[in-house]
């Protein structure tokens, strides 16, 4: 039965950071929407700047804190919360929640913690707990110790023997494993671990690396109805982070009887733990025999529950939130898009995803860019197709940010390299597992070296084939016809033949052309309108162009260091505004953590490779009024404008049109240009780390700028006849270097992307919808005017740039506008100044 919930407190996820990127913040989003359905009032607590969920709630029920115990006690001092939501703030949120129920807050307070009774989440928590609790249900787990010292490491070694895995316990994340394989390596994963906790305590447990990791996402209900939403499979053996995996749904290589005795598992442990909400649980499944082992629980979102989600269209994060509430999968009304037997089936999937990580190696060169328990990767790209090879081939283009579709050789490598580079992977794996078969390695010796099973060593070495194939066949309609169904975009075919790519199309017109298919749960069984797309060279196509306004906005494809997810929220705002002004809105993009991808943001989702083939493509069925491009796109930006009939819009601005009279900057005026009119917006200070002024150090703002009081005034009307608005439009920073009490004048610039969020979040005005409205010509400049009262300054609002120095064992300290991972929001009273 619904319990019922007059006010609920969600708690945010935090700032972006590598195990975290924007899923939360998305599951947040889509949480809010289907919360806002039971007319709770929501409270939100998030401290992340790129938050697109805090913008859909009442700015007077949004608090701008860190997610930790005592701002939490805080907000329901002065709330009075019925109900708190925990699953989308991910494991530290969990912990939260764990805290509130351990020091009786949730029982002194009369609140309901949703999704898990407390009992049962401490077995969660609790590493012993759950290991009690398995054993109980006779699931094996691995051996494992809870040490303080290395004498205690020693004495559990000599009973289960090397090699084992040594992990700091921490309170948010554990990112940090070390394989040992001697004693040597252990007394050094000893020493750095018990420097990373807080406690000073680790755990050391038995490896099972080679094993494969398989993971499991399943949704359950208050009366234990259950089902499962997907199976996932990691390429790449247990030694490997799962993170850091390429991955494939559904499972490629289990056979019936292990996949039906994983799901049976799975569906033990949401009972044993009486989830109501979803579930995500990882394995180690033996490459021998029938044997596995539980590895990981986690009974909230996380980035491969998001995944199962995308994977198969099923809409899970709204599902969850009623389950949470109560709610059983028979009484969910889903969105008349469903069936509406959907809730409680079992996804059926007539495609396959591939999931592949993107690393920071190219802007972080001082660490170890060998794969291994660590995580290191900070974003991922996802491809879909109706075959291995394709969904392989299409992430693959996504992975890269080549803007020629083309994907990078490793053919230098020497042999010796590429036997090290099996055994000791890097980041540039697949591509250095394809030149291994090229280079005549039989598939039993790669997958001997790399514990990889052989079924995708005959996958990859089909594209091989079929690449030899388009390569030696030049401009023929089969070449196209197999590199279309091995999933060749036409920019790559445009490469491998060194044509222009005008030309693949004219092949096109007497080929099969371009179709799309539609990504459903129930694999065309039921009338499901997800309208998720990917293309396929079949026959029936299953996405109609839409009549009346329609927008196409091309994302940022998967997250890198820099300000990627401060970029998909800005591409997030302008789905937004282009839905609120009236237009059908389409969004491009492979980022499966993607805000910009949940479905209440567009009319149309194509999941494809970000390439000028597959872009003209999507143009030449839905012939969008207008586009929307990231300024960082140069190639095809290029490209397309060669295209006269293309309405194309550069949102957000390109930086390289900067001007610079030095690089060096402390202060900043921020202003809002709509043709010959000028709004100043604010004054910034800059800070960093080192008290350096590079301008690529600047990644930390404050607002208002120090010495407001006697110095803002003038410095505006400074900026103001420095800007030519002949030259300038949109939001423009005039950049100044203090020296000596002085300001000089360093240059001028576009607002950086995360600098924009700032602002929306400390002004009140979204200057996305600002910006997008300009451009489309539709904006109202005295209504903007009248939001952006001059006020007398009450509080400093701070953003600080969080690295992933610490998280990649980096020796760096102060990083480069090009190293951010995420930022942290927080205000400061002038009187406490």
């Amino acid at each position: 039965m619904a319990i019922d919930i007059k006010k609920v407190l969600l708690l945010g996820g935090g700032p972006t950071s590598i195990g975290h990127e924007n899923e939360l913040d998305a599951a947040a989003f889509e949480r809010v929407m289907a919360l806002k359905k039971t007319g709770a009032q929501i409270i939100y607590v998030d401290n992340n700047p790129f938050s697109f969920a805090s913008e859909e709630i009442q700015p007077a029920n949004v608090y701008v804190q860190e997610v930790n115990f005592q701002n939490v006690i805080n907000i329901i001092d002065k709330e009075k919360p019925d109900a708190i939501m925990a699953t989308t703030g991910g494991l530290n949120a969990m912990q939260i929640a764990w805290q509130l129920a351990e020091s009786d807050v949730l029982t002194t307070n009369n609140i309901t913690l949703l999704g898990m009774r407390p009992t049962d989440l401490k077995k969660v928590i609790d590493n012993q707990k759950l290991r009690n609790l398995l054993t109980e249900i006779n699931e094996q787990v691995i051996a494992s110790k809870i040490v303080a010292n290395d004498e205690e490491a020693m004495d559990f070694v000599r009973d289960v023997g090397f090699p084992v895995i040594v992990k700091p316990i921490s309170p948010s994340h554990d990112t940090s494993r070390f394989i040992c394989n001697n004693t040597d390596e252990l007394e050094d994963a000893l020493e750095v671990s018990f420097k990373r906790t807080y406690i000073k305590r680790c755990s050391i447990e038995q490896s099972i690396v080679g094993y494969k990791e398989i993971e499991m996402v399943g949704l359950r209900d208050s009366n234990g109805n259950k089902i499962l939403i997907s199976g996932l499979e990691d390429m790449d053996p247990i030694g490997i982070h799962s993170g850091d995996s390429i991955i494939f749904a559904p499972t490629q290589t289990l056979i019936n009887e292990e996949y039906q005795a994983l799901r049976t598992a799975t569906f033990r442990i949401m009972d044993a733990l009486n989830i109501a909400g979803t579930c995500h649980v990882q394995f180690a499944q033996s490459r021998t025999d029938s044997n596995y082992f539980v590895t990981k629980v986690s009974p909230f979102f996380t980035r491969n529950t998001l995944l199962a989600a995308k994977a198969t269209g099923y809409p899970l994060t709204y599902v969850s939130s009623f389950l949470e509430l109560g709610y059983t999968l028979t009484e969910i009304k889903l969105p008349t898009k469903y069936s509406k037997y959907l809730a409680f089936m079992e996804p059926t999937m007539d495609h396959v995803v591939v999931k592949i990580p993107l690393w920071p190696f190219r802007d972080i060169t001082d660490v170890d860019q060998h794969l291994n328990t660590l995580m290191k990767s900070v974003g991922s790209t996802i491809g879909i197709g109706r075959t291995v090879e394709e969904a392989i081939i299409k992430a693959m283009h996504s992975s890269q940010f080549s803007p020629r579709d083309i994907l990078p050789s490793v053919s230098t490598v020497d042999d010796d390299a590429v036997i090290n580079q099996l055994i000791h992977p890097l980041a540039s794996r697949i591509l250095i597992l394809m030149e291994a078969l090229r280079r005549g390695f039989s598939i039993d010796e790669l997958s001997e070296l790399t514990r990889i099973d052989r079924f995708y060593f005959y996958k990859l070495n089909q594209l091989l084939r079929a690449q030899d194939f388009v390569i030696n066949n030049p401009l023929s309609a089969q070449a196209v016809e197999i590199g279309h169904n091995y999933g060749f975009g036409d920019g790559m075919l445009a490469e491998l033949w060194q044509v222009n790519i005008s030309t693949i199309r004219r092949i096109n017109r007497n080929c099969n052309p371009v179709t799309y298919k539609e990504v459903e749960p129930s694999a065309g069984e039921f009338r499901e309108t997800t309208n998720i797309f990917y293309s396929s060279y079949e026959l029936e196509n299953e996405s109609k162009s839409d009549s009346g306004k329609t927008a196409l906005v091309i994302g940022r494809g998967g997250n890198q260091l820099g300000p990627n997810s401060a970029a998909d929220y800005y591409t997030s705002q302008i789905l937004w505004t282009l839905k609120k002004s009236g237009y059908k809105t389409i969004i491009m993009n492979t980022n499966p953590n993607a805000v910009s991808l949940t479905p209440q943001l567009s009319d149309k989702q194509y999941i494809e490779p970000i390439q000028l083939g597959n872009i003209l493509n999507i143009v030449s069925l839905e012939k969008p009024d207008v586009m929307f491009l990231p300024g960082n796109r140069h190639y095809l930006s290029n490209e397309l404008e060669k295209f006269a009939d293309l309405n194309m819009i550069v949102l957000p601005p390109d930086q390289k049109v900067a001007k610079y009279k030095n690089h060096q900057a402390t202060t900043a005026i921020d202003v809002f240009i709509d043709q010959d009119k000028i709004i100043p917006i604010t004054s910034i200070s800059f800070f960093t780390r080192s008290d350096r002024t590079e301008v690529r150090y600047i990644n930390d703002y404050q607002q208002p700028m120090e010495q407001w009081q006697t110095d803002e005034t003038e410095l505006i009307s400074k900026a103001l006849k420095l800007l030519d608005t002949s030259k300038w439009q949109g939001l423009v920073q005039v950049l100044f270097n203090k020296v000596d009490s002085h300001y000089h004048f360093s240059g001028i610039r576009p607002i950086r992307i995360t600098e924009t969020a700032f602002l929306t979040k400390t002004t009140g005005v979204n200057w996305v919808n600002a910006l997008v409205k300009k451009y489309l010509g539709i904006l109202d400049f005295n209504q903007l005017e009248k939001q952006l009262i001059p006020e007398t300054h009450q509080r400093y609002s701070i953003m600080k740039a969080h690295f992933p120095f610490r998280e990649l064992q980096s020796s760096r300290t102060d990083g480069t506008t090009r190293q951010e991972v995420g930022a942290s929001l927080s205000f400061k009273n002038m009187s406490n100044t």
